[in-house]
């Protein structure tokens, strides 16, 4: 699915995957699983703050986001709305 990000959201997603992978959750940190890596070179090769996001990479996402403990700034709430539904639009 489609999704508009503005520069604060992809900001916010970076943060939270940044924290998580070179956080140590698998271990010693810096290890990337190949769907992480394919998340951050479609936000990486971006255009017109368009990115195409399948079902399992929103979920993937989401779950960086809970790196934030439940503290959310306003760009992090739009994009986790947005994030919601690609997920439960479903297949």
């Amino acid at each position: 699915m489609k999704l508009n990000l503005s520069a604060n959201e992809v900001n916010a997603i970076k943060a939270w995957a940044d924290k998580i992978i070179h956080g140590g959750h698998w271990g010693d940190g810096d290890i990337v699983i190949p769907e992480e890596s394919i998340i951050l070179k479609k936000i990486e090769g971006m255009e017109n703050q368009t990115v195409d996001l399948k079902e399992n990479e929103a979920r993937i996402i989401l779950t960086w986001s809970e790196s934030s403990m439940g503290i959310h700034n306003m760009e992090e709430e739009s994009v986790i709305k947005k994030l919601q539904r690609i997920v439960s639009s479903g297949p």
